[in-house]
């Protein structure tokens, strides 16, 4: 009988995910061409008032999630979410920690469905998209398709077919 190793868990606690990501990986940039962005989209909610209900998931982290599922066609919400949470990469870049819980699915689809419904984040949104086809991370075709999905919500909304639900509020 072989002997098993035992695993070891040499993860430092104060360890920062930056430290993981390539200097050189495209998405670095990607997200440095968001925070301006992002920064108007959170004085807008804050402006605004925000969503109907406060979610638990912040409105940066959900909108880079979704930079994500449009760039890598990521076609599930739970399918984003899972890969989210096994992928270093993708933690840095939507900005989870590594002790943060894993979001609840009904909550992130709903809420991801309330901001995708504002042109604010639609624009945010077109232009990480921009920036990855600068980048290479798109292709020209790839691109269009990504502005055709988007395009799509807007029209929903206008119609009247995408209304996002209302997050519940829990207890």
């Amino acid at each position: 009988m072989r002997n098993v190793i035992g695993l070891r868990h040499t993860w430092h606690p104060g360890s920062r995910l930056e430290a993981y990501v390539p200097v050189e990986h495209p998405l670095r940039r990607v997200r440095v061409e968001l925070d301006a962005p992002l920064g108007a989209l959170h004085q807008w909610l804050r402006v605004r008032g925000g969503p109907a209900v406060r979610c638990p998931i912040g409105p940066e982290q959900t909108v880079r999630a979704l930079l994500l599922q449009f760039l890598f066609a990521i076609r599930r919400d739970r399918q984003l979410v899972d890969q989210i949470w096994y992928s270093m990469l993708f933690r840095w870049f939507v900005g989870v920690t590594l002790d943060e819980p894993k979001w609840d699915l009904e909550v992130f689809s709903s809420y991801r469905q309330q901001l995708l419904n504002q042109d604010i984040v639609r624009e945010v949104l077109l232009r990480g998209l921009t920036q990855a086809h600068r980048e290479g991370l798109l292709s020209a075709e790839a691109l269009s398709a990504r502005r055709c999905e988007l395009a799509q919500f807007t029209s929903e909304v206008t119609v009247g077919v995408g209304h996002p639900g209302v997050l519940r509020a829990s207890g």
